[in-house]
């Protein structure tokens, strides 16, 4: 009987210990695997380097530039690459990224994405203006920049949809594209259960 209870606390205890190396293992395991996720890689680093001077050669032949290091998407916060080379112009001062599109494999840079960016923090400002005197004081605007899709300006307002019309809606698409000079964009106005939409 005392030879069995011991056969069984041994096969008890050699289990426990196995499981016990078993999760020790695979935590430093995981533990070197997210370590590992967060350094970069330095051939990739100096192959984005490499792209980024042919890239910069051919297509802003004059313009005056430093690479001022590399940007590693450790946190997955951008969807187009993983490597970036960022770029000072030195003529102008502003900073930009040269990167391969994880998606076509071309290279591209932000500069358009930056311009874009600060074109529309200028005239949102001009928009809430226009939309509180027509409409009223609205409950959120959202003008998000997107250079592959038209930007998308998404409006909720406070008023009920007989005070809305399609002419006031068409008055405010035409003073977005010819007053504020906006080229692309997905135009949402929201009130209650329904809305008007309008891409140009």
């Amino acid at each position: 009987m005392m030879n069995k209870w011991l056969k069984w606390w041994s096969i008890f205890i050699f289990s426990i210990g196995g499981i016990v190396i078993l999760l020790i293992f695979g935590t430093v395991l995981l533990f070197f695997n997210f370590k590992g996720s967060l350094t970069p890689d330095e051939k990739e680093e100096a192959k984005v380097l490499s792209q980024a001077e042919q890239y910069l050669q051919e297509k802003y032949p004059t313009m005056e530039y430093e690479i001022s290091g590399v940007e590693y998407d450790k946190g997955s916060e951008y969807d187009k690459f993983d490597y970036a080379a960022v770029i000072l112009n030195t003529e102008t001062q502003n900073t930009f990224m040269v990167y391969e599109n994880r998606h076509t494999r071309q290279m591209e840079d932000d500069i358009a994405f930056q311009e874009l960016t600060k074109f529309i923090e200028q005239v949102k400002p001009k928009v809430y203006s226009y939309i509180t005197e027509t409409f009223g004081e609205p409950q959120s605007i959202a003008f998000t920049p997107s250079i592959d899709n038209p930007s998308s300006l998404n409006i909720k307002l406070n008023n009920k949809k007989e005070e809305i019309n399609e002419e006031m809606f068409e008055s405010f698409i035409d003073y977005l594209q010819h007053e504020l000079k906006v080229e692309h964009a997905n135009v949402t106005i929201m009130y209650e259960n329904e809305h008007w939409n309008k891409e140009f």
